[in-house]
């Protein structure tokens, strides 16, 4: 096997199956292989260019507060991880709340390395590909509530204009994922049957995935203006 054997990972021998098994289809598939790997590997690029575009330009008002090469080369392999996991999702979703999500991620390692921990930073990105803008608002809205409230569906659903099964879809997967916590009331009983009040509020793990996903470093200069 050669060394370019070797680079090629399971995802391109998967896309390279799949634009093979296209390419074979009779008479068109010629035209679809163009038609959908030409203006794939295009858009693909391009997220790419305008993530690290923007990444660059990010570090350079950062500059003073950017770790050592010393301080990174001892989190290469982390760091190698974290760049493969940020380009797969960058080449496979095209929302810019996931973008922004990595982005902040990215200055976060990058001024503050000897303070990610690694195992939840990996389960806050494993987590990206699932979860959207909405599901930020959710959060960010149950934030605001003080700590010794918990809120309901309804207040959420008031909020952010959501259909109600839609805002329980969203609390429960946010919940499963460990970003909320739930607990239930009092039981009642109706015509429509049995109804169990549900209240949910942000967890310490759901505060530490916002302030690690949402929340970039501010250049020292920022500072310095707002005093």
């Amino acid at each position: 096997m050669t060394s370019e054997d070797e680079g090629l990972n399971w995802r391109d021998y998967g896309s390279l199956a799949l634009e093979g098994i296209i390419a074979s289809i009779p008479t068109v598939g010629a035209a679809l292989q163009t038609a959908y790997f030409g203006s794939k590997n295009e858009r693909r690029f391009k997220r790419i260019e305008s993530f690290y575009n923007e990444l660059s330009k990010s570090i350079g008002e950062l500059q003073s507060q950017v770790a050592t090469n010393d301080q990174l080369s001892r989190i290469s392999n982390e760091l190698s991880d974290f760049i493969e996991t940020t380009n797969g999702i960058i080449e496979s979703q095209s929302s810019f709340a996931k973008r922004s999500m990595l982005h902040n991620a990215f200055l976060n390692i990058l001024t503050s390395p000897e303070a990610v921990d690694w195992s939840k930073s990996n389960f806050f990105m494993s987590t990206v590909p699932q979860i959207d803008m909405i599901d930020l608002q959710i959060m960010f809205a149950i934030q605001k509530i003080p700590s010794n409230r918990w809120v309901i569906p309804e207040e959420v659903e008031r909020t952010l204009s959501l259909d109600h099964f839609f805002s329980i879809g969203l609390l429960e997967r946010l919940t499963n994922l460990g970003y909320l916590e739930k607990r239930f009331g009092s039981i009642t009983m109706t015509d429509e049957g049995t109804k169990i009040d549900t209240y949910y509020r942000v967890t310490n793990f759901g505060d530490q995935f916002l302030d690690f996903m949402m929340k970039p470093p501010v250049a020292d200069n920022a500072k310095e203006s707002d005093d």
